[in-house]
């Protein structure tokens, strides 16, 4: 399990495990220095390449769960182990970046390799109080101490600042495509050569999953490096596509059908992270390309039935987008955490492009209602949420029918023909509410969504599929960028947009609800599919 924390909370937690203390290296133990001996990790064979290239700038990019960070690494640890007094600078664009990733890394595969595979002496990750940069020391073969040195810079314009001090004698860049311009690479790679007494050779290394040909990463070790001449890269670049299948034997059970299921719906990321893939989103596509990212916002695990639940004593908001043959229905909730609002998407009930009476999908959705207040023993309250146009303007074509008022008088029919089922089981009479769709409302909902997701305001659960592919593959129209594109995906859009954007603007009185302080939105096993 795992909570959904506010950002502060999340910083604090991301420090637990470092200590506070001296930043100075500690002295040397009397012990002699511990001798390689011929010792070496192991190392798949790219990794292995990796390990052993001398190059000044080195690329590693991949699918995930290619091993590619590991090999950098087992790099920069020979580094500080085979030069005395080496600086080695790991620089990532997030705190968390770093401390879940490289970071965590060394401390519970790579170090404990060396360790165990040659006595490698190491002293516990600390944490500097003022820059929040964390280091450790590394004792090298010549008995005294190296530094590794973990330092996050969010922005690009940050990066000629912040390493002006340090002299490293080798870097590391983990996921350098989530860095946001070519400063990562030039100012960093600027500092190297000035660190006197280093042997071997002072690198400038970076690993990455793959994006598009226009992204700066690949103009810079794919394009920028390449001799117009003789058509080859410079040989002081070296690129390698570190590829899963080398690494499969090493990944936990279900990781790769768990990528699987994650990035089925969008055809750029599985090109990208299953088949690792520099390519592009095509024009239009991606209306939440850069606001929406599977690690922050999708929560729980497809294939192992865990996702999003309702929490006890808040209301469930359903959300509506209903017509003939394109029903989008979506399961929501509003919930305060300490110093913010969150919203979930935890439930859905769709018929895309498949025609279904409103009687059928009337019996779905009170299925799902009356499901979940027996799951959770508690017996919510329910608010139901479409658009003006459908309550307010007539559908012409046959007889002609008011949308909503077609689907609440079948739904309030069927609930009638249940009867009662036990009180933690009881739907109440549906009763559908309009949410604003004048001029603009449209590209207000997108931006709102867009709000959210960027706060990390706005969650949905794995168990969502068409949520999930709707904020993957909503495209933006061409002529309007801010409005979302016609596609299927439109009318699961309005569905979970509809609900947010009533709460936010203050709609019917009706639907501000009690609520209760929460700290935490919680992950657990649903298995409701």
């Amino acid at each position: 399990m795992s909570d959904l924390t506010n950002e502060s909370v999340d910083l604090i937690a991301s420090y637990l495990g470092d200590e506070v203390e001296s930043l100075d290296a500690p002295p040397p133990p009397p012990s002699e220095p511990k001798s390689r001996d011929g010792w070496l990790p192991d190392l798949n064979p790219t990794q292995r390449q990796i390990f052993d290239d001398p190059a000044e700038n080195i690329l590693g990019h991949g699918e995930k769960g290619s091993g590619k960070s590991i090999a950098f690494g087992h790099k920069l640890i020979r580094h500080a182990y085979e030069n005395d007094n080496a600086l080695v600078l790991v620089i990532t664009p997030m705190i968390r970046t770093g401390n879940e990733g490289i970071w965590y890394d060394l401390e519970t595969l790579i170090l404990p390799a060396w360790k165990d595979g040659m006595g490698l002496e190491f002293t516990p990750s600390k944490l500097d109080p003022l820059t929040k940069d964390r280091h450790r020391w590394i004792r090298n073969r010549f008995g005294g101490w190296s530094k590794l040195l973990l330092m996050s810079i969010p922005h690009a314009s940050q990066v000629e600042q912040r390493v002006k001090g340090p002299a490293p004698s080798f870097i590391y860049v983990d996921e350098l495509t989530e860095c946001d311009g070519v400063n990562y690479w030039k100012f960093t790679a600027a500092q190297l050569g000035r660190r006197r007494g280093i042997e071997g050779p002072q690198q400038f290394t970076a690993s990455c999953n793959p994006r598009g040909p226009s992204h700066w990463v690949y103009q810079e070790f794919f394009v920028n490096c390449v001799d117009p001449e003789t058509k080859g890269r410079s040989p002081i670049f070296s690129v390698y596509h570190v590829k899963i299948t080398e690494n499969v034997h090493r990944l936990p059970p279900g990781y790769v059908d768990r990528l699987h299921s994650l990035f089925k719906n969008d055809p750029t990321e599985w090109a990208r992270l299953i088949n690792g893939e520099w390519i592009d989103r095509p024009t239009g596509e991606g209306l939440f390309k850069g606001f929406y990212s599977p690690t922050l916002h999708l929560k729980g695990d497809l294939v192992r039935g865990l996702g999003l639940e309702p929490k006890p004593k808040f209301p469930i908001y359903i959300g509506y987008d209903i017509g003939q043959v394109w029903q989008g229905v979506t399961f929501l909730q509003c919930l305060p955490t300490v110093n913010k609002t969150v919203w979930i998407i935890f439930d859905e009930c769709d018929h895309l492009r498949e025609r279904i009476v409103y009687k059928m999908l009337a019996w779905e959705i009170i299925e799902r209602m009356r499901y979940w207040r027996r799951r959770v023993g508690f017996r919510f309250q329910y608010c139901h949420i479409t658009d003006d146009s459908a309550i307010n303007q007539w559908r012409p074509g046959g007889e002609g029918s008011y949308d909503a008022w077609e689907f609440e008088k079948e739904f309030n029919r069927v609930l009638a023909e249940f009867g009662k089922v036990g009180a933690d089981g009881t739907v109440e009479p549906a009763k559908l509410l309009g949410c604003p769709k004048g001029p603009g409302s449209v590209a207000a909902r997108v931006r709102l969504i867009q709000s959210k997701l960027y706060q990390e305001e706005l969650f949905v659960s794995a168990q969502c599929e068409n949520s999930v592919a709707c904020l993957n593959n909503l495209e933006a129209d061409k002529d309007d960028p801010t409005k979302p594109k016609r596609s299927k995906w439109l009318h699961k859009f309005d569905s979970f947009s509809y609900p947010i954007f009533k709460m936010e603007v203050g709609g019917d009185p009706r639907m501000h609800l009690p609520l209760r302080q929460s700290s935490s939105v919680k992950i657990l096993q649903v298995g409701h599919k």
